[in-house]
């Protein structure tokens, strides 16, 4: 009699553990995904203000990150989803990489831009947007 006491008891335990698992579980996915709203509506907003100057609405945008400067230090992760949160925000504008195209966002930190400057500062007009973002127009020559 008392084994079926003890076999209700651990499984009404079990029972307890997997709800409250379950529970923190689904807590902590709220928590997690309550801020991407927030990045992504950020990083939305300041490429806004970058685009504005294009004078076209559909078209190639080039695009570069430290990914893209040799030697310079960089996140994989975080350089992967810029680019794509950089395409998102910019749509229906089509962005590559590179800068070959007349209007390219220049996504580099301070060192890593300044030595970009240095060896292309006479191929484009820059704005600075802040936060390591620029708009950079080829300049005919």
């Amino acid at each position: 009699m008392w084994k079926k006491y003890l076999q209700r008891i651990i499984i009404a335990v079990i029972a307890i553990l997997g709800v409250k698992t379950g529970l923190e579980s689904f807590i902590s996915n709220i928590n997690s995904h309550g801020n991407d709203t927030v990045v992504v509506a950020t990083w939305n907003e300041r490429l806004l203000n970058l685009i504005d100057p294009i004078p076209f609405e559909r078209g190639v945008v080039g695009y570069i990150s430290n990914k893209d400067i040799p030697g310079a230090s960089y996140d994989a992760d975080d350089a992967s989803g810029e680019y794509i949160l950089t395409q998102y925000a910019i749509a229906p504008l089509i962005l590559i990489r590179g800068t070959k195209q007349e209007w390219n966002i220049l996504n580099l930190d301070p060192e890593t831009y300044r030595n970009w400057l240095q060896a292309n500062s006479s191929d484009f007009e820059i704005v600075n947007f802040g936060g390591g973002m620029y708009l950079a127009r080829k300049v005919n020559k």
